[in-house]
């Protein structure tokens, strides 16, 4: 698609909303956009950075809660049965408008059907505005699970309205697992004779008004600030954010920097970057993170809406520093997560907690921690470290332990930053179309349960090549690349696996025996990369058959990964990160959009769905939209880049 220039923001909303659909911008060079500056913002053109930022609160109020008998926070009653107590609905619900009907509020992430029973801490919208010289970024970042276009879409011809070039607004989920079902998908999906949404229209409209009630807020607050970037992969803070596969001693093995990947291949992406805007008095306007941790980490079991441990480290920055703080989804997919991993202890009061010697062993010489030290002393691991206690899994204590290890880093990162002028600042959107070839989502997109379904998907085959009896459709959807100085940024609406955007561990020369050598794989051959690679399929001649099958032979292929592992089917085709050319480069995930998880082409299989008994090491597969997902985002990132000119 060519592109795109419009330079008059005064133009009516419609115009403006039709042009932000098709992916043109009036800020694709970052050039200020002439007429009154909208919803009050500073854009005067003086060299001087100015930024905004604002909270509003889109914490639900929980009506109706129920009676957990078997304790395994998922409702096991029917939804119009309040008394329960029946072999087929067991769980009584408290019918609080007695309706007759649960009105729940369904937490989005994990199982379906887990009602919220209350709030351990707030969740918020917040919006960032950052010009200069009469050039603008808006960001909204939301704790949400994810939030389809329509909604975000709805917002933004709001702001549209008032004067906002809908072409420089970004708005993203953190992904949170613990707020409220946005996308429909946690009610009771999987009861095909009557399936439920996990949404309620009331709570949509909420967000959607929080989206420009933020921006309006942010952008009437600006103030003259200065920029201070950093950054600092998790992975060098200490050896016990590493498992023993990365010369760590966390006790999970394949632990990288705070990261659990249970996707093979394990491939972390663990830097924090901060970016924080400072007024003259060294306060701050807003601290930004972008890491790529999935807030995830209290668990399914958990009923109680939270931030997750976005909600600990925010608080925490703004006490430090003042202002705002927000954070954005990196790379999230394959699963770049601390869950089901190991976190050393730190209390509520940022006190880290060590393992302590008993008398005991301190008089054991086969303890080589205690031996020879006093009771009470602080065990010691081979290098002289003092040892830590393990936080909780699935605990409310464990996501204290995230939220705090994060602020401790990011703080770190701002001691040491580099100042920067903000310009260049500079946006840019391109269209794609992603078809619907997932079966599940086909035939439970019919019964309208999702926010984002199958009536917004476009039927015209010059857009959608692959409209067939089995795709209904392509979901319209925009990849974005930002840059604000030395930051660059590119968007997507998914999960995004790593090695899509930072590319392989090419210096690590496991990496390159592994991905290639079937039999370099596998726990049993000691794989750093591919853990849980079947060695029945060591025999396999190509990755191909097993896309198309759960089994092929004796091969358990959804155990198998691609070989030689690859971004592409086209060989020339980068990690997306190495189109910018910027000191600092990061992905944001979740942006514009919420379509599950992007994934290589070459490493999809083809079998399995969310109707799939067995998904093995392919889970993400199953909700994905699209083989193409990723090829077309691709596609889309090196559009923007030959119109940049990388």
């Amino acid at each position: 698609m060519s592109r795109c220039f419009l330079d008059r923001p005064a133009l009516p909303a419609l115009l403006l909303t039709a042009a932000a659909a098709l992916g043109c911008s009036a800020a694709e060079d970052g050039a200020p956009v002439p007429g009154p500056p909208p919803l009050g913002m500073i854009l005067r053109q003086d060299g001087v950075v100015y930024a905004g930022a604002a909270i509003v609160d889109i914490t639900p109020t929980i009506n109706e809660t129920y009676t957990d008998l078997d304790d395994d926070s998922e409702f096991d009653g029917c939804l119009d049965n309040p008394q329960g107590g029946t072999a087929e609905c067991p769980e009584p619900f408290d019918d609080a408008n007695h309706n007759g009907w649960f009105d729940a509020v369904w937490m989005g992430g994990f199982g379906p059907l887990r009602p919220a029973l209350g709030v351990s801490d707030p969740i918020s919208t917040r919006a960032l505005v950052i010009a200069q010289d009469g050039g603008y970024l808006v960001f909204v970042v939301m704790d949400l699970v994810g939030l389809g276009s329509p909604r975000i879409y709805a917002a933004r011809d709001q702001l549209a309205a008032q004067g906002l070039d809908p072409g420089r607004l970004i708005v993203a989920s953190t992904h949170n697992h613990q707020g409220p079902d946005t996308m429909g998908l946690w009610g009771d999906p999987y009861d095909m004779s009557n399936p439920v949404t996990g949404i309620r229209e009331s709570y949509q409209q909420l967000v959607t008004g929080s989206i420009e009630q933020a921006v309006r807020e942010a952008a009437g607050a600006m103030q003259a600030v200065t920029l201070k970037v950093g950054a600092q992969a998790m992975r060098e803070r200490s050896p016990h954010f590493n498992g023993s596969v990365f010369g760590g001693d966390n006790p999970t093995a394949k632990m990288h920097g705070m990261i659990n990947d249970i996707r093979d291949p394990v491939i972390a992406s663990d830097e924090l970057i901060v970016l924080q805007g400072v007024r003259p008095d060294g306060s701050a306007v807003f601290t930004w993170t972008i890491w790529a941790g999935h807030p995830e980490v209290w668990g399914g079991n958990n009923t109680a809406i939270s931030a997750d441990w976005p909600g600990v480290m925010r608080p925490l920055l703004e006490h430090e520093y003042g202002g705002v703080a927000i954070h954005s989804p990196e790379c999230l997919g394959g699963m770049q997560s601390a869950l089901g991993g190991d976190l050393p202890l730190v209390d509520e009061d940022g006190t880290h907690r060590f393992q302590i010697c008993s008398p005991q062993e301190v008089e054991d010489p086969g303890d080589a921690g205690c031996y020879g030290r006093k009771p009470g002393a602080e065990r010691r691991d081979k290098d002289g470290n003092p040892v830590p206690q393990w936080a909780e899994h699935h605990s409310h204590e464990f996501v204290v332990s995230h939220g705090h290890h994060i602020a401790e880093a990011a703080i770190d990162v701002l001691a040491g930053a580099k100042t920067y002028p903000a310009a260049p600042l500079a946006v840019a959107a391109e269209p794609f179309y992603v078809p619907l070839h997932n079966i599940a989502y086909n035939l439970l997109g019919k019964s309208g349960i999702f926010d984002l379904g199958i009536e917004d998907a476009v039927t015209d085959d010059a857009l959608c090549p692959e409209l067939s009896v089995a795709v209904p459709g392509c979901i319209p959807v925009r990849a974005f690349r930002l840059q604000l100085g030395p930051l660059g940024l590119v968007t997507a609406p998914a999960e995004i696996l790593p090695e899509l955007v930072h590319g392989f561990p090419d210096s690590d020369p496991r990496w390159h025996k592994e991905s290639s050598q079937l039999a370099a794989r596998g726990s049993a051959a000691g794989s750093a990369f591919f853990p849980q690679h079947d060695p029945k399929c060591n025999e396999q001649k190509s990755f191909e058959p097993c896309r198309h099958t759960d089994k092929e032979g004796e091969c358990d292929c959804l155990s198998l990964h691609a070989f030689p592992y690859a971004l592409s089917f086209d060989a020339s085709v980068p990690p997306v990160l190495d189109l910018l050319g910027t000191e600092y480069r990061a992905a944001l995930s979740m942006v514009d959009s919420y379509m599950s998880y992007m994934i290589p082409e070459p490493d999809f299989n083809l079998s399995v769905s969310l109707l799939s008994e067995h998904d093995g090491d392919h889970y993400e597969d199953t909700v994905s939209p699209s083989y193409l997902f990723a090829t077309r985002w691709q596609e889309a990132q090196r559009k923007i880049a030959e119109r940049w000119g990388k």
